[in-house]
Protein backbone atom coordinates (compact mmCIF):
# COMPACT_ATOMS: atom_id res chain seq x y z
CA UNK A 1 0.00 0.00 0.00
CA UNK A 2 1.33 3.41 -0.75
CA UNK A 3 1.61 6.11 1.86
CA UNK A 4 -1.26 8.14 0.54
CA UNK A 5 -3.70 5.24 0.68
CA UNK A 6 -2.49 4.38 4.15
CA UNK A 7 -2.99 7.95 5.33
CA UNK A 8 -6.49 8.02 3.83
CA UNK A 9 -7.43 4.74 5.55
CA UNK A 10 -6.17 6.03 8.92
CA UNK A 11 -8.10 9.30 8.49
CA UNK A 12 -11.30 7.45 7.65
CA UNK A 13 -10.91 5.11 10.61
CA UNK A 14 -10.43 8.09 12.96
CA UNK A 15 -13.33 10.10 11.55
CA UNK A 16 -15.84 7.20 11.33
CA UNK A 17 -16.66 7.14 15.08
CA UNK A 18 -17.21 10.93 15.02
CA UNK A 19 -19.65 10.71 12.11
CA UNK A 20 -21.45 7.84 13.79
CA UNK A 21 -21.77 9.80 17.06
CA UNK A 22 -23.14 12.85 15.24
CA UNK A 23 -25.67 10.73 13.42
CA UNK A 24 -26.74 9.08 16.69
CA UNK A 25 -27.16 12.49 18.31
CA UNK A 26 -29.38 13.60 15.46
CA UNK A 27 -31.51 10.48 15.81
CA UNK A 28 -31.86 10.92 19.57
CA UNK A 29 -33.00 14.51 19.46
CA UNK A 30 -36.54 14.70 20.88
CA UNK A 31 -39.19 15.71 18.45
CA UNK A 32 -41.31 18.54 19.69
CA UNK A 33 -44.99 18.25 18.76
CA UNK A 34 -46.52 20.95 16.70
CA UNK A 35 -49.33 22.47 18.70
CA UNK A 36 -51.95 24.36 16.78
CA UNK A 37 -53.91 26.98 18.62
CA UNK A 38 -57.24 25.55 19.77
CA UNK A 39 -60.31 27.66 19.44
CA UNK A 40 -63.52 26.90 21.26
CA UNK A 41 -66.14 25.61 18.85
CA UNK A 42 -69.12 27.83 18.56
CA UNK A 43 -72.31 25.85 19.20
CA UNK A 44 -75.50 27.12 17.65
CA UNK A 45 -77.86 26.13 20.43
CA UNK A 46 -80.95 27.17 18.51
CA UNK A 47 -79.97 24.93 15.58
CA UNK A 48 -79.32 21.99 17.91
CA UNK A 49 -82.70 22.49 19.60
CA UNK A 50 -84.41 22.72 16.21
CA UNK A 51 -82.77 19.45 15.04
CA UNK A 52 -83.84 17.72 18.26
CA UNK A 53 -87.41 18.96 17.87
CA UNK A 54 -87.49 17.71 14.29
CA UNK A 55 -86.15 14.31 15.35
CA UNK A 56 -88.76 14.16 18.14
CA UNK A 57 -91.52 14.96 15.63
CA UNK A 58 -90.27 12.21 13.27
CA UNK A 59 -90.14 9.68 16.11
CA UNK A 60 -93.65 10.66 17.28
CA UNK A 61 -94.99 10.14 13.75
CA UNK A 62 -93.26 6.76 13.49
CA UNK A 63 -94.64 5.78 16.89
CA UNK A 64 -98.18 6.70 15.76
CA UNK A 65 -97.77 4.63 12.56
CA UNK A 66 -96.53 1.63 14.54
CA UNK A 67 -99.38 1.91 17.05
CA UNK A 68 -101.89 1.97 14.18
CA UNK A 69 -100.24 -1.11 12.69
CA UNK A 70 -100.38 -2.98 16.01
CA UNK A 71 -104.02 -1.96 16.49
CA UNK A 72 -104.87 -3.26 13.00
CA UNK A 73 -103.12 -6.57 13.67
CA UNK A 74 -104.69 -7.13 17.08
CA UNK A 75 -108.21 -5.88 16.37
CA UNK A 76 -110.98 -8.42 15.86
CA UNK A 77 -110.10 -10.21 12.62
CA UNK A 78 -106.54 -8.84 12.61
CA UNK A 79 -103.57 -10.97 11.62
CA UNK A 80 -102.13 -11.19 15.15
CA UNK A 81 -105.33 -12.11 16.99
CA UNK A 82 -104.81 -15.39 18.81
CA UNK A 83 -107.48 -17.68 20.22
CA UNK A 84 -107.15 -19.49 23.55
CA UNK A 85 -109.34 -21.52 25.87
CA UNK A 86 -110.51 -19.32 28.73
CA UNK A 87 -112.19 -22.41 30.21
CA UNK A 88 -113.00 -25.92 28.96
CA UNK A 89 -116.26 -24.57 27.49
CA UNK A 90 -115.23 -21.06 26.32
CA UNK A 91 -112.97 -19.81 23.54
CA UNK A 92 -111.56 -16.28 23.76
CA UNK A 93 -109.16 -14.29 21.63
CA UNK A 94 -106.57 -11.61 22.28
CA UNK A 95 -108.88 -8.96 20.80
CA UNK A 96 -111.34 -9.64 23.66
CA UNK A 97 -114.05 -11.60 21.80
CA UNK A 98 -115.35 -14.80 23.40
CA UNK A 99 -117.59 -17.69 22.39
CA UNK A 100 -119.35 -20.35 24.42
CA UNK A 101 -118.63 -23.80 23.06
CA UNK A 102 -122.12 -25.16 23.90
CA UNK A 103 -122.15 -28.96 23.96
CA UNK A 104 -118.53 -29.14 22.73
CA UNK A 105 -115.25 -28.40 24.52
CA UNK A 106 -112.60 -25.87 23.65
CA UNK A 107 -109.68 -27.30 21.68
CA UNK A 108 -106.54 -26.41 23.68
CA UNK A 109 -104.34 -26.66 20.57
CA UNK A 110 -106.22 -24.15 18.41
CA UNK A 111 -108.00 -22.22 21.17
CA UNK A 112 -111.27 -22.60 19.24
CA UNK A 113 -114.46 -24.44 20.11
CA UNK A 114 -114.71 -27.88 18.57
CA UNK A 115 -117.47 -28.38 15.99
CA UNK A 116 -117.18 -32.17 15.78
CA UNK A 117 -116.35 -34.90 18.27
CA UNK A 118 -114.37 -38.11 18.02
CA UNK A 119 -115.05 -39.18 21.61
CA UNK A 120 -117.12 -37.98 24.55
CA UNK A 121 -114.00 -36.17 25.81
CA UNK A 122 -114.65 -33.64 23.02
CA UNK A 123 -118.09 -32.92 24.49
CA UNK A 124 -119.22 -30.90 27.48
CA UNK A 125 -119.95 -32.93 30.63
CA UNK A 126 -123.69 -32.65 29.89
CA UNK A 127 -123.31 -34.34 26.47
CA UNK A 128 -121.93 -37.47 24.89
CA UNK A 129 -120.44 -37.99 21.46
CA UNK A 130 -122.47 -39.78 18.81
CA UNK A 131 -119.32 -41.12 17.15
CA UNK A 132 -120.82 -42.12 13.76
CA UNK A 133 -122.15 -38.60 13.18
CA UNK A 134 -119.40 -36.75 15.15
CA UNK A 135 -122.04 -34.72 17.01
CA UNK A 136 -122.23 -34.03 20.75
CA UNK A 137 -125.71 -35.00 21.92
CA UNK A 138 -127.19 -33.74 25.21
CA UNK A 139 -127.60 -36.47 27.82
CA UNK A 140 -131.16 -36.57 29.22
CA UNK A 141 -131.29 -35.60 32.88
CA UNK A 142 -133.11 -37.99 34.95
Amino acid sequence: MNARALLFAVAISLLAPLASAQQAAVLRRPVEPVVAPVQAAEVDKDAVIQRLREKNRELSEENARLRARIDAMTALGGSEVRAYCASPSESRNTAGASESCGAYTCNATSGLCRDRCASSNDCDSSARCDIPSGVCVAVPRG
